[in-house]
């Protein structure tokens, strides 16, 4: 009867004493499948090795141990009853880790197994079935890739890496989509021949879920920043850039990812003064240093690829639960266009206070409502005052002829110069002076009134 491990020596003593697996399991008040499981190298409890021991009327160490422990528990003579308490103690050691490991492995839902490379079966512990929510055999191409494999691949795969690691995933029709990782070690002979693959499997379904979940945020939040029309800037908690987003690449012509020191690298001017930035002057400096919220600040940049642009910036800190910087954000919009429209609206409101002040020719403005202002000269030319003028139709001021070519050039949006009759202190025709007239209709300026620029 001399064989080589515990379920060698339980089936031994099974055909001995011609029991079936229906006797034993009735006699220690268990099922036909775990003794079987036992038949098969499946781990068994300290209270069912007892049992089984006592019912097989072997000593329960000998039957899980075999005959090396039963002779070195005995044979050391003298032995006084404290090394005998000491060693029954070490014993019992054993046996309860061996039964908080089966409990701790079970608890936290983790599967141990055994693939015998000789004959090709597996062996479960008891959670298998409700770990997998199916029988492991329903599953086996999943869960175990490497036994299909030639024995020298095996061999290859589990002795490139330290253990084998794996990730499955399965389909149900009521769980729907599982995920397990396994680990794995292949137990080899002295002569390096496959003996067999000792493991574990753990379900990692919410973990997985989570991963993804964490995917699809940072995908969306790739592309938010990817797409988003302002510049943004990100830095860590030393004050190093690790973020450019294209449009901000676009703005500055380029980044140069650099740390506090280097921020000078970065060159432009402050709108309102004129001063140069220095390095600290930058609001994702000052976001990192002091934990700055800043508020929107124009400045006009030199870019990169040589193009002076206008931006505005502003910055926030990126500060975690317990109150610590740990980076900072920096958005940069390009006004540049807005920039320029103000300096052309600046020029052009600039112009027409100087067309207005000149004495040469008369200067009217006029819309639907009618005349909205005249200069001086043109008050003059016409003989009504400045108050007395505003909203007066141009029938108040020109001949009827004069007047419906106006409105008449106006209406094509056009600009022509023609002759016409101004009436004198707005009086009947009788009282007229003929002056040239240059009609600029009020798509053909920058301005939403109508131009005349009469001339004597």
């Amino acid at each position: 009867m001399k064989k080589n491990g515990f379920p060698d020596r339980l089936k031994a003593l099974m055909e001995q004493k011609k029991l079936t697996l229906a006797q034993v399991a009735q006699a220690i008040n268990t099922s036909p499948p775990s003794v079987h499981r036992w038949t098969k190298g499946g781990e068994i409890e300290y209270d069912n090795l007892l049992a089984l021991a006592t019912f097989l009327e072997v000593n329960w160490i000998w039957l899980r141990y075999g005959d090396e422990a039963i002779r070195t528990a005995s044979t050391a003579v003298p032995e006084s009853e404290t090394e005998s308490d000491l060693r029954r103690e070490y014993l019992d050691r054993i046996m309860l880790n061996e039964a908080r490991m089966k409990t701790a492995l079970e608890m936290a839902q983790i599967i141990n197994w055994e693939w015998n490379a000789l004959t090709g079966t597996f062996t479960f512990s008891d959670n298998a079935e409700s770990v997998f929510g199916r029988r492991p055999d329903t599953i086996r191409e999943r869960f175990a890739p490497f036994a299909s494999l030639p024995l020298e691949e095996l061999i290859e795969l589990f002795t490139s890496q330290n253990g084998y690691l794996w990730d499955f995933k399965t389909e149900a029709p009521d769980s729907g989509e599982q995920w397990f990782a396994s680990r794995a070690k292949l137990v080899l002979d002295p002569q390096n021949i496959p003996l067999r693959v000792i493991g574990v499997t753990a379900d990692i379904t919410e973990r997985k879920k989570a991963e993804f979940a964490l995917e699809r945020s940072e995908y969306m939040m790739r592309k938010i920043i990817e797409t988003i029309p302002v510049g943004l800037w990100g830095a860590d908690e030393n004050g190093v850039i690790n973020l450019a987003n294209p449009e901000v690449i676009r703005i500055w012509g380029g980044a140069k990812y650099v740390g506090l020191e280097n921020y000078g690298l970065y060159k432009g001017t402050w709108e309102k003064s004129g001063q140069a930035l220095t390095k600290d002057d930058w609001t994702l400096a000052r976001a990192v240093k002091t934990g700055e919220i800043s508020e929107a600040e124009v400045v006009n940049i030199e870019a990169f690829d040589g193009v002076p642009r206008s931006i505005i910036m502003y910055a926030t800190p990126l500060i975690n639960p317990e109150g610590k910087i740990i980076g900072a954000i920096e958005v940069n919009q390009d006004i540049t266009d807005l920039k320029q429209t103000e300096r052309r609206l600046r020029r052009s409101h600039e112009q027409l206070q100087r067309l207005y002040q000149q004495n040469s020719f008369g200067v009217v403005a006029f819309n639907e409502a009618g005349i909205q202002r005249v200069n001086d000269r043109f008050a003059s030319l016409s003989g009504i005052k400045h108050p007395q003028i505003k909203d007066l139709p141009l029938t108040t001021i020109f001949d009827h002829e004069t007047a419906s070519k106006i409105l008449e050039i106006n209406e094509l949006g056009d600009a022509r110069r023609i002759e016409g009759r101004l009436l004198i202190n707005g009086s009947d025709e009788t009282q007229h002076r003929k002056v040239d007239i240059q009609v600029i209709g009020s798509t053909a300026s920058d301005i939403d009134v109508s131009m005349l620029l009469v001339f004597t």
